[in-house]
Parts: C-alpha cells; sequence; structure tokens
C-alpha cells in the first residue's frame, strides 16, 4: 500500500475522521493537516509490514492500524497531547455510534432482541476467526456473559510501539453498552489496563415490558 492508498483508506474511516476532527480543534488546520498526511505514510508502512489479514480479523485491524498510525503521528509533532487527542476523538465517535444501540433497547422486546443478538455476533466478532480468544459462559435473553482471554488491540498496539492507545478501544465498549436503558453492563478489566483478561456482563436491570 503506498501513501495515496493509505489517505484513502482513512478518509473513509469514520473513526478517523472524528480523530482527525478533534486533531484539527486542538491543532489548527495547518498542523492538523501535517499530522494526518505523515499518518498516511506511517500507515503504508504498517500495513506493508503484515500480510492481508482474513475478513473477520480484518474489520479489527484497519481501526487499530488507523489509530495508530494517527497517534504516532500526533506523537512526533505534539508528544505531550497525543494520547489526550486520540482519546477524545475516539470518544467522540463511539459516543455517537452508542446511539443506535440505544435506540434499538427503547422498542418492545428491544432488550431481548440486543442481548439475543449481541451473543450471537460476538461469537465471531470476538472469536478465533477474528484474532482473539474468549470463553463463553451464558447467554440467554436476559443475561450475556463472556470474557476475552486474547486481544488483537493489545497485541498489534503493543508491536506497533503504541500499547498506551490500546485502553481507548476498551473504552468504546463502555460507552456503547453502558448507557443502554435498562440493561447493566459490568466489568472488572480488561487486557488492555493490564488485566488478565476483559469480562463481559450484561443483563436486563429490570423486567420486561
Amino acid at each position: 500500500m503506498d501513501k495515496s492508498e493509505a489517505l484513502t483508506l482513512l478518509e473513509g474511516s469514520k473513526p478517523s475522521c472524528a480523530i482527525r476532527s478533534t486533531i484539527k480543534t486542538h491543532l489548527g488546520e495547518s498542523e492538523g493537516n501535517d499530522v494526518w498526511n505523515r499518518a498516511a505514510e506511517i500507515l503504508s508502512g504498517i500495513t506493508n509490514r503484515y500480510p492481508p489479514f482474513p475478513k473477520e480479523e480484518y474489520v479489527h485491524t484497519k481501526g487499530i492500524f488507523n489509530a495508530s498510525a494517527l497517534h504516532l503521528s500526533l506523537k512526533e509533532i505534539t508528544p505531550d497531547k497525543a494520547l489526550a487527542i486520540i482519546e477524545e476523538g475516539m470518544a467522540s465517535y463511539a459516543k455517537e455510534t452508542a446511539k443506535t444501540y440505544q435506540r434499538m433497547v427503547k422498542f418492545p422486546f428491544g432488550r431481548t432482541i440486543f442481548l439475543k443478538g449481541f451473543a450471537k455476533g460476538a461469537k465471531t466478532m470476538f472469536g478465533e476467526s477474528a484474532g482473539f480468544r474468549q470463553e463463553f459462559h451464558h447467554a440467554d435473553g436476559n443475561s450475556l456473559r463472556f470474557d476475552v482471554l486474547g486481544c488483537p488491540y493489545v497485541k498489534y498496539t503493543t508491536e506497533l510501539g503504541c500499547p498506551e492507545i490500546a485502553h481507548i478501544f476498551c473504552n468504546n465498549d463502555i460507552y456503547a453498552y453502558a448507557y443502554l436503558k435498562g440493561i447493566t453492563f459490568e466489568r472488572t478489566q480488561t487486557l488492555g489496563t493490564g488485566g488478565a483478561k476483559c469480562d463481559f456482563y450484561l443483563y436486563k436491570s429490570k423486567q420486561e415490558e
């Protein structure tokens, strides 16, 4: 992948564009463009380091590599502000996308549909073919409990020299699941913050109407 292809990849990524907007808010248009262009150069180098990924894993590595490239670029230009800017930009995107789930659970039987759908999707989205290791404990229309024991977000951010951003992806889960009406999301630890696992426990917090 060359720089122009990397630029296209960044520009087609909603999370990356949210981070770009945050970068420009903090650094201004000119310096923001410098960060963006340098990130494309870094992203080109990152993608060329790895063979093609299976599509299930690529869903994750695409976001990991984009965010890592932007963070590494920011570290070159404004090392003291880099992490805070990436955190803010990713949070703005995650909070916006979480609104879809928030709307879903408000419909009749929406919580049941959400929990069943999440359980089914998690087995592939966070499964071995996607670069994860997981252990499922329980899943039905009332509750869901599973652990992630191995994570590509930790693996690749570490390999790329920016493990300090791994927790940002953990935070995305909080924005996505912690503010759902009638559903409680409990977590005690994550791999991205030095834990032994990422534990997911979601359950209805009151009876279905």
